[in-house]
Order: C-alpha cells, then sequence, then structure tokens
C-alpha cells in the first residue's frame, strides 16, 4: 500500500490494500441468495463472539444510528440516565438521550 492517506474517522485507520480491492469489486445484491448466505454467516459469528443462542442483529445504520437504537429499546421517556462524557461521542449519547425525553446526568472529564 503505497498511498499513505488515512481515513480520519475514529481509528484513524489505513485501509489494507486487500479490502481496497474487494470494494473495487461488483456490489452483491441485498435480496440475493448469496447476501442471505453472507448474512446467516455473520449471524452466527455474532452469536459464537457473544456466546449466545439468542438472535443478534445487525444494524445497517451509522454509529449513530446504532446509538439511537440502543437508547429507544432500552430506556423509556422520563427515566434517568447516567452519560460520561470526555469528548464528542458523549456528547452525542447525551444529546441522544435528550431527544428522547431521558434525564440526562452527565459526567464530564
Amino acid at each position: 500500500m503505497d498511498d499513505k492517506h488515512m481515513l480520519m474517522i475514529p481509528g484513524p485507520t489505513p485501509v489494507p490494500e486487500k479490502v481496497l480491492l474487494a470494494m473495487a469489486q461488483h456490489p452483491i445484491g441485498h435480496r440475493s441468495g448469496e447476501f442471505s448466505q453472507i448474512i446467516a454467516e455473520i449471524t452466527e459469528d455474532l452469536k459464537w463472539l457473544h456466546q449466545t443462542e439468542n438472535d443478534v442483529l445487525a444494524l445497517t445504520v451509522s454509529g449513530t444510528g446504532a446509538m439511537e437504537a440502543g437508547i429507544i429499546n432500552f430506556l423509556s421517556p422520563g427515566e434517568k440516565v447516567l452519560v460520561g462524557s470526555n469528548g464528542k461521542f458523549g456528547d452525542r449519547w447525551a444529546k441522544i438521550a435528550e431527544t428522547f425525553n431521558l434525564k440526562v446526568q452527565r459526567i464530564s472529564a
């Protein structure tokens, strides 16, 4: 990988050539059998990783979407939540919680 550009998202992470080559391939249709098989394999691997026989879900959202999904599926409006914040991501947790009418107590570093 001669190009030394860095992807400046939480990381930062250099993208290996193998990944770049895979991304250059024709995409797999999300309704195809091949895609269904890949998702089934990922689901089984996630169950193994988390040592569970329960259902696991792969969210097709950004990190913020996953944060929101966690908040709205585990908490109810009016409940108290403690948010540790030492930067943008902690602030984002608090903002999402406040948007869903949770009583947010912040601990800042």
